[in-house]
């Protein structure tokens, strides 16, 4: 009896954990309202930012559009292109060919989709002039769309870069590129 009442307890915390943990991977969504604006964040995603199919980025966004985060690293507000967001997914697709973006929770208002994913991968080509390290990363990101007429024409974009670069073994040589003045490519 005794056995049991020591057993038991710790069985029934690790299935909770279990539990909380697949729940903690499921997509909350909360948009109510905005529906083809979220159907076409969640299709963007997956052709886009999880098979990087370059080729279909005039489908989600404009021409021109602004964007409120620098992909090189900084900030600032400047105007993007379908092109240059084309090179950003081939350099990903060479950099961590096995990146996945997990939608964690989707928040929508008005003509907004706000998505808080998890970005996972392995750096298997270089990256910025660095050579690939083999090395796993799991990173968290919140990213901002205004759509309007079904396309994004505004974004915003905030992820754990340090955390990244610290988990692929690239802190150190990322900060000593930036003091030497190499900027990010």
């Amino acid at each position: 009896m005794s056995a049991y009442r020591f057993v038991a307890p710790r069985l029934c915390l690790a299935v909770a954990l279990a539990c909380a943990a697949s729940a903690a991977r499921a997509t909350e969504i909360h948009c109510v309202g905005n529906e083809a604006n979220l159907k076409t964040y969640l299709e963007m995603t997956d052709v886009l930012f999880n098979r990087r199919i370059g080729s279909e980025a005039g489908k989600y966004y404009a021409d021109k559009f602004m964007s409120h985060n620098s992909d090189g690293g900084g900030s600032g507000i400047k105007t993007a292109t379908v092109e240059s967001m084309q090179e950003i997914w081939r350099n990903t697709s060479i950099t961590y060919p096995d990146r996945v973006l997990t939608n964690d929770l989707i928040l929508c208002a008005g003509d907004l989709v706000v998505a808080r994913v998890t970005m996972t991968g392995t750096m298997t080509g270089p990256m910025m002039g660095m050579p690939p390290t083999g090395k796993a990363f799991s990173t968290s990101a919140i990213d901002i769309y205004r759509f309007k007429d079904g396309k994004v024409v505004e974004r915003w974009g905030n992820n754990d870069g340090i955390g990244m670069l610290t988990q692929m073994g690239l802190l150190q040589t990322f900060a000593e590129r930036m003091a030497a003045g190499v900027q990010p490519e």
